[in-house]
């Protein structure tokens, strides 16, 4: 909101138009966002446009949102980022980030901002590829097997630092779950289970 000791301490002459301007700038901040955001999500990432998509939207946010600093903000960066999570479930998108961020007052360089972009949407091809596993898993999906699936996953993310969800964990994990049978998850359980662990890989920037 606009701050309120500032308000008081340095009145405007003209407050209307004070106020207009303010929310203009808003507004125009909001409209570059989600034009950029359309830029980075007109190609899938695995695709060679992406690339140059992905940097002419980092052009267009730092030229407009940027505020002369050695890159874009941090600020117009984060709501970028809260932009491309919607779609994951809340508790993802929170965790997903609170890695991610950066400060509003720093300059985030065009790598950092390209990775951070991707990392958001793998997050939504990841919840694709696991709404699918649920489906496909059907009456082996409960939770003894789950658990072991998971367990599994994330060592094999940690030593391989390769996150798949392929066809021998899931043999793997049947094999060796405990109380096979005895209770089944939910699907929205099952999709933020396989997030968790897509998050928990993710290595935060020093």
């Amino acid at each position: 909101g606009i701050n309120a000791e500032y308000g008081v301490e340095n009145r405007p002459k003209d407050p209307i138009a004070f106020l207009s301007q303010y929310f203009g700038s808003l507004v125009e901040e909001v409209s570059v966002i989600v034009r950029a955001q359309r830029l980075v999500c007109l190609t899938h990432h695995s695709r060679p446009a992406f690339s140059d998509n992905v940097i002419s939207a980092y052009k267009l946010l730092r030229d407009k949102g940027g505020r002369g600093l050695r890159g874009l903000s941090g600020k117009v960066h984060n709501e970028l980022l809260k932009g491309l999570c919607n779609g994951l479930p809340p508790v993802i998108a929170e965790r997903l980030l609170e890695k991610l961020n950066c400060k509003e007052l720093d300059a985030v360089p065009h790598q950092l901002f390209y990775n951070n972009v991707l990392t958001c949407l793998v997050g939504h091809d990841y919840k694709k590829h696991s709404e699918l596993l649920y489906r496909e898993l059907g009456s082996v999906c409960d939770r003894g097997v789950c658990e072991a699936l998971f367990q599994l996953l994330a060592e094999h993310t940690e030593s391989s630092n390769k996150y798949e969800l392929s066809s021998s964990l899931i043999a793997r994990a049947i094999s060796s779950a405990n109380n096979y049978g005895q209770q089944y998850i939910s699907g929205e359980e099952f999709v933020i289970s396989a997030l968790d662990t897509y998050v928990d890989m993710l290595q935060t920037p020093s």
